[in-house]
């Protein structure tokens, strides 16, 4: 029996790539849509995490800190971690202007080295899970996301939805069947006006996928819900929804 080679030709890409798109766009990353629904998206984790006043909640792949800054207005204790020093640079004037007791620290979610620290755990909106590149760099990112919890901690994770993305592929789009990773070429502009051209690789999953992968990192998945940015709910999941929310849980010992 023979293999064919090609079926272990997936795309590969480096999962750091955001590191020099977020130094360049730095505070312009909030002129993108889906930045602009930070309270409702905080609301709705505030109920389903059930958080107690103080927690401490690790937010992966932090961008400009949007979510951890007002989680920390609302008396939580976050710390959001991102790959790009520019965002973290934003967030921590953001945090020391506002008085909020939020820290940010530039780090790789793939090098997570947090020990049962943390209440809770946040990626959203492809904060870096949908990012970092191969399978096993994405396992890396749960694996230090489930080291990082204490037991009985939720991890609410949300990612693009391959069914949703393959249905609306468009025929110049770059896409890789392999790995489900779709390639766009954007023009992206810093504070300053100069402007580059830059790749983007954003992964998709479907839930089958997710919850394969989040048991066998040990969390036990709770729900699953389709959502998109600024309408986070408890939404049945369908072919058509943008993003697939996944509930789970750091298991109780």
């Amino acid at each position: 029996m023979t293999t064919d080679k090609n079926t272990s030709n997936e795309l590969e890409y480096n999962g750091g790539f955001y590191e020099e798109i977020g130094d360049f766009l730095r505070e312009n990353y909030f002129n993108y849509g889906f930045t602009k629904g930070t309270d409702q998206e905080v609301n709705f984790l505030e109920k389903l995490m059930e958080l107690q006043k103080d927690a401490r909640i690790l937010d992966i792949g932090c961008g400009t800190g949007r979510h951890s800054l007002e989680l920390a207005r609302r008396g939580y204790q976050p710390v959001g971690i991102d790959i790009s020093s520019e965002f973290i640079k934003y967030a921590n004037k953001e945090a020391e202007d506002q008085n909020l007791p939020a820290e940010f620290f530039a780090a790789d979610a793939r090098e997570l080295n947090y020990q049962r620290e943390f209440d809770g755990a946040i990626c959203l909106c492809q904060g870096a899970f949908g990012l970092a590149g191969n399978e096993e760099n994405h396992r890396k990112v749960l694996k230090g996301v489930y080291r990082a919890l204490r037991p009985g901690s939720l991890f609410v994770l949300t990612v693009i939805n391959a069914l949703n993305l393959a249905r609306n592929l468009t025929e110049d789009a770059e896409f890789d069947p392999y790995s489900c990773t779709v390639i766009d070429k954007e023009t992206i502009t810093s504070p300053e006006g100069k402007t580059k051209k830059v790749p983007i690789y954003t992964t998709a999953f479907t839930y089958r996928e997710l919850k394969l992968l989040l048991e066998s990192e040990g969390f036990e998945v709770n729900a699953a819900y389709g959502c998109v940015a600024g309408n986070f709910g408890k939404t049945p999941l369908k072919v058509n929804s943008y993003e697939i929310m996944m509930i789970a849980r750091r298991q109780k010992e």
